[in-house]
């Protein structure tokens, strides 16, 4: 957990030497070595300076060495063809990794210095429940959450409600027009019930009842007026979105904030922003041809075809809503909203009523909106657009993409979905075609309840279910988790319950083998009292688990700078596997020598404690017993 602190000890030095040398400035990284027989770090500035000085690299990478000063837990060599290695005292990385606390290891990778940030994720239409492509989503934005806390950003989770769209319009014209009743059948959840049973059921009545298909037209265009058929939709979507937040909930993610469309609808904030975006003149009224009298913006993009913001009957297109939602989120316009307590919880909700606000949670330095492939292309615009703004100058805009989750074959099948010889089923919502969370977490906890009740026959009903139940989300979760975000998903419900693989159960089968070896030992975690504990663990996988556990600050780091959850699930896998290499190398409870055990016991609880912060940051419970 100290190699950030070398890092940063070695820069210092680095940045003096190249000072007192009189070598031009450069921007220059001290880097992980991939060999370790050239040290844990290195640089490759000696390459940087070589063509505006005019040397070879070996002569420079020398006579930066030569300047350098450490005292004796740093070493710098150097190696061809110009490479400045730096070797840590493995005396002084084991004692120190060792030894360090989680308090330290936050005060280390506070990068975020209290930040203001916001962060966009799950964001579902208010007409169904949650199925795993949306999971996918939430997973990445509960861990980039985690992740940016534990760095020190000052962070809001926003979660998006589109209350006013084509898809609510479907579960209204049912309710209202369709013949379905408001009451679940079969004490069904509300959201299941509506993303189930009426809005695939109703696109279905839409190709053969073209009056009802009408009645979809007049539905959406009421959303957007003060009417009763709005009201009405606002009691229905808050029902859904109250099963949806139950969801989550089981599923250990959070929200500060929920957003509603009709709130941005209507406020002033599309008369501020449309203000704005004529008087700056990134819009521009189209007066001849096709779209004579809308308001285009034009993109610098190429193959990009010019966008549409204001239509020629004076209508908004789609994309005002999310221009100014944005532009609210960095603060390019001030607030617009007030905000009230959702269903009487700390979750606070967008409202328009004329109330005290106490919050403020537009104008943040930076904006990530956690959204799918599929909407790269309308983000891009966007992203555009608020760079144009003339008071946007050092604000941050992102979109984070990530691809689509599809279904395995066998899962598909296990699910009563059609396969028709396809090895691999993309989900549809209108055709039914989709898994949703709870069932796939019903599943996956049904299988796993069976294999914990067989292993833990004297435990009861209750510790059962509760660890069943938490193996179920850890497999779920690490899934989801474990892949770049632009790699379309796969998902599998047998391959990710395997003990043996790259999965949540297996992390925690590692987690639970490190805290029944502490238990049986009775030990009590005191460095002071072990001698020469880098000699005791010497041993070439010893070494190697501790040097990467020293590692844990800067993957950290590394994660949140590239917004990737996966590196800390990845690094979290390799960990593991390192410990139970070191498990089956290296006794520990049957080792004879009393101060090599000990070593060995302070470098399990050590490992344990590193878990804990990495399952924190990827929202796994941990377990001692599974």
């Amino acid at each position: 957990m100290i190699l950030r602190k070398y890092k940063s000890i070695i820069k210092d030095e680095m940045d003096r030497a190249l000072k007192e040398i009189n070598f031009p400035e450069v921007d220059y990284q001290i880097k992980e070595n991939t060999n370790p027989e050239y040290g844990e770090l290195y640089t490759n500035i000696p390459f940087m300076l070589s063509k505006s000085l005019k040397k070879n690299p070996m002569d420079i990478a020398n006579e930066i060495q030569k300047e350098l000063v450490f005292d004796q837990s740093i070493i710098s060599e150097v190696s061809k063809p110009g490479y400045v290695n730096f070797k840590i005292n493995y005396k002084y990385l084991c004692e120190e990794t060792l030894r360090n606390e989680i308090t330290q290891l936050k005060e280390s990778v506070n990068i975020g210095e209290n930040q203001k940030v916001i962060l966009e994720h799950t964001s579902v239409n208010p007409n169904k429940a949650l199925h795993i492509g949306h999971a996918r989503n939430l997973f990445i934005g509960d861990t980039l959450a985690r992740m940016l806390r534990f760095t020190g950003y000052n962070l809001t989770v926003m979660n998006y409600i589109d209350d006013s769209g084509l898809q609510v319009a479907d579960i209204i014209v049912g309710m209202k027009y369709g013949g379905f009743s408001e009451i679940p059948e079969n004490n069904m959840k509300f959201d299941e019930y509506a993303g189930d049973k009426i809005y695939v059921k109703i696109n279905e009545l839409y190709e053969n009842d073209k009056e009802l298909a009408g009645k979809r037209e007049y539905v959406l265009k009421e959303l957007e007026k003060k009417s009763e058929i709005r009201q009405y939709a606002k009691e229905i979507t808050n029902k859904i979105l109250k099963a949806q937040l139950e969801t989550a909930k089981r599923l250990d993610a959070k929200y500060d904030l929920l957003v509603f469309e009709s709130d941005i609808i209507f406020s002033n904030g599309w008369k501020i922003i449309l203000d704005k975006l004529k008087e700056e003149k990134i819009i521009q009224l189209e007066k001849e041809g096709d779209l004579s009298g809308a308001w285009i913006f034009k993109t610098n993009f190429k193959n990009e075809t010019d966008k549409v913001i204001i239509r020629s009957d004076g209508t908004s297109t789609y994309i005002a809503k999310d221009i100014v939602l944005a532009a609210w989120k960095i603060g390019i316009i001030n607030e617009i909203f007030n905000y009230l307590p959702f269903n009487n919880t700390e979750l606070l909700a967008t409202t328009l009523d004329n109330i005290e606000n106490k919050y403020n949670f537009h104008n943040n330095m930076k904006s990530i909106t956690l959204i799918d492939a599929r909407q790269s292309r309308l983000q891009k615009i966007i992203k555009e657009i608020l760079n144009q703004f003339n008071d946007n100058k050092d604000k941050i805009y992102e979109h984070l993409s990530y691809e689509i989750v599809s279904l395995s074959k066998g899962t598909a099948e296990t699910l009563g979905i059609r396969t028709e010889d396809k090895k691999i089923i993309q989900m549809s919502g209108r055709k039914g075609m989709y898994i949703n969370v709870d069932k796939a977490l019903d599943i996956i906890k049904n299988k796993v309840y069976e294999e914990t009740k067989l292993r833990n026959i004297n435990e009861s009903e209750e510790w059962i279910d509760n660890t069943a139940e938490k193996i179920s989300i850890a497999a779920f979760r690490y899934e989801l988790l474990k892949n770049d975000l632009d790699k379309i998903i796969v998902f599998d419900l047998n391959n990710s319950l395997k003990l043996d693989g790259e999965t949540g159960p297996y992390l925690l089968y590692t987690f639970a083998r490190a805290t029944s070896i502490l238990e049986k030992s009775e030990f009590q975690p005191k460095i002071e009292q072990i001698k020469n504990i880098n000699e005791c663990l010497n041993q070439p996988h010893e070494i190697e688990l501790i040097k990467n556990m020293a590692k844990i600050d800067i993957i950290i780091e590394e994660s949140v700078k590239n917004m990737s959850p996966m590196r800390i699930a990845k690094f979290t896998y390799n960990l593991c596997n390192l410990f139970n290499s070191f498990y089956e190398k290296s006794p520990v409870l049957r080792e004879e020598d009393k101060n090599i055990m000990n070593s060995r016991l302070f470098l399990v609880n050590s490992f344990r404690n590193s878990l804990k912060i990495l399952f924190d940051l990827l929202g796994i419970n941990y377990l001692d017993r599974i």
